[in-house]
């Protein structure tokens, strides 16, 4: 057959039906410069993309067709490219980019001017890729040509009216340019936006830009080296700090804004509830408002900026039961309105956050991915968020054999992630070839692939992404501002602030720098562990505890290094060389934990992070009975714990007279701890996790609810061994004057004093808790309402403010309306959470031994505060037979509470399907919309159906 070449111009096909034997391309992308690859199909011979650097083998372009046709041939123009080509090459087409399988064509000796000419092969991704040595030449193509196979493939002129077109037009409103832009693009289009690459891909031949995002948990993570490592999310939260943690986000919103990225895939909003979970070290703990509180400040610094945040993964990933990630969770509608929904749903009320990504779990054994009830139900019509929602990678996919067997093929998996309003497929589903045939053989519905895409453009007109399309991204750049001083001032501030001092028997800490020797050991004494989505490290841009410890005390001191065993093996060979040097050593620090990125010579055996799920909390390997041996010594120890995860250091706990927690604390971690090891800088970390006993213990949180039976077990206690909100300081603090005033409308103000009575500066983390001590349901023994970290002098004082609000003191009863119920309410505040004895009126035994945990005093509530929901209804009359009508109601919230509510549409008594949920506050009134078709004519009767009351009307049908 005869071979046509089409040369690659950027264009667009105003309709696939009329157009559907045309083609252009919808992206390019390439492994270096890839914002620039485009100019080697631009009809230019004068323009070029190149690699920006000599070549390596591996290095490739990339295009993805219109549509999949089949390809015999490929002419590259590098004659003006002085010699820049690639020296040996090789080919691949392929309808799945998950799967490129082999290559069509490979060889060597390419020169300036060449046609490749293959067996022909179906597809619409290209890839070339260059496999030959490095020999310092650049690689440039001025020009690329496809060869179809087609003799009736026709190519439309690229259209040169694009700028003048409306939706280009930046004064117009976004609505405007979505109707007039939707007009242009074709389902291919459609389906093409919608898939995932480094972000959204982008249409270059309609102008919408793409938009790049990376992974920034703490710190930009897409690179091969130069962002500044923050503490990680866990460490974080253990500083109790959110103006902090707002200068953090700011910073790596800035370092994110350096390298032209949009949207950071961040931060963790999931609240862990079994730290055996490998992923416990990206959450901020194990309480809602401590996650709220500490995620909303990263969301707003890092969106102060411009920048989109994507808070992650909708909804209840946390709740893991066996630590066991993304198994099934059997959520109850109550815990997850009580504990994993308050994070994400003060991300889009408060934060305004413009995409959510959703997770691989399941609620009600409906999986995330096509759970219209979180998606749609929850997220939009309850909360109001109007962005575009993220796949978690794969998600999709795993709706088929791959996990869970809900679906046979890729578009059924696409039809449901459709209707659930996915609108970024980090995947193959959305882009594989029996999802691209259903899109054009419309076996989606319309109007989901629409809706979805909608999110997406709003998204992007709303925040000018048209008007300034981003810059390229390199991996291998280093870009200005990246960990600059001011950056990794702020990394040290939070690694220092994060350091939790769990036990300081007799005052071992701080350490004399008078010391003459020391002795320091253990795997993670000189290998800084970062965490999962790390920043890759430049050289010495880690400091190690040791390395902090050389710095801090000089060639005077005597310190002695010894590794004493691996993360995880069962080595014992080099406890003799750390007993050793415990032994000749005033005292011995040991730096255990856990193995993840970092330093490390590989990331082999990692053993907390993604997928990598614990059965148990005791310390991995043999760590532990290094510490017993190095304890054996007679040397006093510190014991210093590297981990993104509590552990049940028993022995530790019970015989070592120094436990310092350090968590993943960042690219200054070792500084950090050496700081706080020889009292340059006083601790003030709190656990933002339970530290159990035992891991037989688990699961095992402080917000438990009261049982109907006993607490403990018979060989072991209830009681967890730190308490969450736990940390020690090298100074005192009492607390005193609590104060609890009724303000109106059923707000609270609770005030207390904190005096510093040691002898240095130190801080305090004030934590306020409520417990309500009579309700229709019951309720957990104690709540975190409140907390601030104050900073104070020796013999300082100063008055903590807290407001509770009804909303803070509500509870879902019964019929899980949202109320507060009169009664009393105790109100605890202190540096961390009460004690209680673990029986019989656990409640009433809530307390705190003395003025320097806390103080606790009560309230007590007169009103009943709820929702009230009246409806009023509207339609637009004459209603015609077989036409799409609307039933418009307008709710108004009369009572005095915020609340979810419900409305049900009914003809005739049968319901229809129809349904809006929604979240409204006291006063406050919204219209809902609701749809229906009535298929025979006569008098029909309209009900709808909300909470607390109906609404009906009879209609008539012509």
């Amino acid at each position: 057959m005869k071979t046509i070449f089409i040369l690659c111009i950027m264009t667009v096909v105003a309709n696939w039906v009329n157009a559907k034997e045309s083609i252009n391309i919808l992206s390019t992308s390439a492994s270096a410069n890839s914002s620039a690859s485009m100019l080697a199909c631009d009809n230019d011979p004068k323009t070029r993309w190149d690699t920006g650097r000599p070549q390596q083998p591996g290095q490739w372009i990339s295009f993805i067709l219109s549509k999949a046709v089949t390809i015999d041939s490929i002419y590259l123009d590098c004659k003006e490219s002085a010699g820049d080509y690639p020296r040996a090459y090789a080919v691949y087409i392929t309808v799945d980019p998950m799967n490129w399988g082999a290559p069509v064509a490979q060889g060597k000796g390419m020169g300036p001017e060449m046609r490749i000419s293959f067996k022909p092969k179906y597809g619409n991704h290209v890839k070339i890729v260059q496999v030959g040595e490095v020999d310092g030449l650049f690689w440039s193509i001025h020009e690329i040509q496809f060869g179809f196979s087609d003799p009736d493939m026709q190519f439309d002129p690229a259209p040169d009216d694009i700028m003048s077109r409306p939706y280009m037009d930046a004064s117009l409103p976004v609505k405007d340019r979505i109707d007039d832009l939707m007009g242009y693009m074709t389902n291919e289009d459609k389906m093409a936006l919608l898939r995932e690459d480094w972000g959204i891909p982008g249409l270059p031949h309609l102008k919408v830009p793409r938009v790049n995002k990376v992974e920034a948990i703490h710190g930009f993570s897409y690179s091969n080296g130069g962002p500044t490592s923050f503490p990680q999310s866990i460490a974080l939260g253990a500083t109790w700090n959110t103006e902090l943690v707002r200068e953090v986000g700011v910073a790596i919103g800035e370092e994110t804004q350096a390298a032209g990225v949009q949207q950071a895939w961040s931060p963790v909003l999931d609240v862990v509830r079994d730290p055996r979970w490998g992923r416990c070290e990206e959450t901020y703990g194990e309480d809602p408002y401590l996650v709220t509180e500490i995620g909303c400040a990263w969301i707003e610094g890092f969106q102060s900026l411009g920048l989109l945040a994507t808070p992650k993964h909708f909804a209840g990933h946390g709740a893991v039961i066996g630590g066991r990630d993304s198994h099934d969770i059997g959520l109850s509608e109550r815990e997850l309105r009580e504990i994993h929904l308050p994070p994400f749903r003060e991300a889009v009320k408060r934060c305004e956050v413009e995409s959510v990504m959703q997770s691989y779990g399941d609620w009600l054994d409906t999986v995330s991915a096509a759970s219209t009830t979180l998606l749609k139900g929850i997220l939009r019509e309850e909360w109001g968020f109007d962005g575009f929602v993220v796949s978690d990678c794969g998600a999709l996919r795993n709706m088929t054999s791959r996990k869970h067997y809900i679906v046979k093929n890729c578009q059924d998996a696409a039809a449901l992630a459709l209707a659930a309003g996915i609108a970024t497929n980090c995947g193959d589903i959305y882009n594989c070839s029996e999802t691209l045939d259903a899109a054009r053989n419309g076996f989606f519905r319309q109007e989901d692939i629409d809706f979805t895409v909608q999110t997406l453009l709003r998204v992007m007109f709303r925040n000018g992404y048209f008007e300034k399309p981003p810059q390229s991204f390199d991996w291998n750049t280093i870009y200005e501002g990246w960990n600059s001083p001011e950056h990794q001032a702020v990394a040290f501030q939070a690694a220092r602030e994060c350091m939790t001092l769990l036990k300081n028997q007799n005052h071992l800490l701080p350490l004399s720098k008078n010391i003459k020797s020391i002795a320091v050991i253990g795997p993670n004494a000189d290998h800084v562990q970062t965490g999962d989505y790390s920043v890759r490290p430049l050289e010495n841009q880690l400091i190690s505890v040791y390395e902090g410890i050389q710095a801090k005390l000089g060639d005077q001191v005597d310190i002695r290094y010894a590794l004493g065993c691996d993360h995880s093996d069962l080595d014992r060979s080099r406890f003799a060389e750390a007993v050793s040097a415990a032994k000749n050593c005033e005292v011995a620090i040991v730096v255990v934990g856990d193995k993840s990125m970092g330093e490390n010579e590989n990331n082999r055996r990692l053993t907390i992070g993604e997928n990598h799920d614990r059965a148990s909390l005791t310390l991995p390997g043999v760590q532990q009975e290094l510490v017993e041996a190095v304890n054996q010594t007679g040397t006093p120890v510190v014991l210093v714990v590297v981990s993104g995860r509590p552990y049940t250091v028993e022995y530790a706990y019970e015989n070592i007279p120094a436990v310092l927690f350090a968590w993943f604390a960042g690219q200054a971690s070792g500084t950090a701890t050496a700081d706080v090891l020889f009292g340059d800088y006083n601790p003030a970390g709190r656990l933002p996790v339970t530290i159990p006993r035992s891991t037989a213990q688990l699961p095992l949180y402080y917000n438990f609810k009261t049982s109907g039976r006993s607490y403990g077990y018979t060989d072991m206690p209830f009681y967890p061994r730190y308490r969450f909100g736990h940390g020690l300081s090298y100074t005192t603090f009492t607390y005193g004057n609590l104060r609890i005033e009724k303000q109106a409308n059923g707000y609270h103000r609770i005030s207390v004093d904190v005096l510093n009575t040691g002898d240095r500066t130190g801080d305090e983390v004030v934590q306020l808790y409520v417990t309500d001590m009579y309700a229709s349901v019951r309720t957990p023994v104690m709540q975190l309402k409140g907390f601030d970290r104050i900073h104070l002098n020796p013999g300082q004082k100063k008055m903590v403010r807290f407001e509770l609000t009804p909303y803070d003191i509500s509870l879902l009863n019964n019929h899980m309306d949202r109320v507060v119920e009169p009664g009393e309410f105790k109100v605890m505040v202190g540096g961390v959470s009460p004690e209680y004895v673990a029986s019989d009126r656990i409640k009433d035994s809530l307390k705190y031994n003395d003025t320097s945990e806390g103080t606790v005093g009560q309230f007590h509530v007169t009103e009943r505060f709820a929702a009230n929901f009246t409806y009023e209804l509207e339609i637009d009359e004459p209603i015609r037979k077989d036409r799409r009508h609307t039933v418009a109601v307008r709710v108004v919230n009369q009572g005095n509470l915020t609340d979810v509510g419900e409305i049900k549409l009914y003809l005739d008594g049968q319901f229809t399907g129809t349904q809006h949920r929604f979240e409204i506050g006291p006063g406050i009134g919204k219209t809902l919309t609701l749809p229906f078709i009535r298929k025979q004519k006569g008098v029909h009767e309209i009900v709808l159906v909300g909470k607390y009351s109906q609404v009906s009307r009879s209609v008539i049908v012509q």
